[in-house]
């Protein structure tokens, strides 16, 4: 499936570069799903310059901060009932619980999962859950640049052998990035929990 993107994808990435990758995962992460597109863009990109991995990381991560910051806002002032309508009471108390109780890992942990784990419902109740904005985008930021950080070192290690290889091995990378995120989180809700216990 990110064979077959990349290579529909080619001739406008090699046009429009970081800056269209940008632009793809800001208008992604806004609303309008392109299923894979920055994923690909990265994996692309980074092919055609390795050593410009860094930007395209960058540029992929910087849109999805840039694109979700609505949803986070849209979440903020009306989020609640917004989720009300999608989804049961209890399902929607469950979620809302979870966020609150680890709200930095409840959006560390599903941004740095590759597709097709949707994200957007994550922003929305962010905000819903008053979790504060610089929070929100340094989660993110953590999340977007650890997944487009790997898949940007695959290709620069495996070549055109990398889209293959993020379909092949995509949830085995997905449950190892998740297993990270969650020790890492883990262990900044310990040390957090311990150091307001000992105000």
């Amino acid at each position: 499936m990110l064979r077959d993107l990349v290579a529909a994808l080619r001739t406008w990435a090699d046009e429009a570069g970081g800056v269209g990758l940008l632009v793809i995962s800001l208008v992604d992460s806004a609303g309008l799903p392109l299923p894979n597109a920055t994923d690909a863009l990265v994996i692309y990109l980074t092919l055609q310059q390795p050593a410009h991995w860094w930007w395209y990381v960058a540029a992929a991560t910087g849109g999805a901060v840039l694109g979700s910051l609505p949803l986070f806002w849209i979440g903020r002032r009306g989020g609640q009932a917004l989720l009300e309508r999608r989804f049961s009471s209890e399902r929607l108390a469950t979620a809302v619980k979870w966020t609150r109780r680890s709200a930095f890992g409840a959006i560390l942990v599903p941004a740095s999962m590759p597709p097709p784990l949707p994200f957007k419902i994550f922003a929305v109740l962010a905000g819903a859950t008053g979790l504060p904005v610089w929070q929100f985008v340094l989660a993110l930021t953590m999340g977007r640049t650890v997944r487009h950080g790997i898949e940007a070192q695959l290709a620069a290690a495996y070549g055109d052998e990398a889209t293959g290889l993020f379909d092949e091995w995509a949830t085995i990378i997905a449950l190892t990035l998740a297993g990270v995120v969650l020790v890492v989180a883990g262990t900044m809700a310990w040390r957090q929990r311990r150091a307001a216990a000992r105000r």
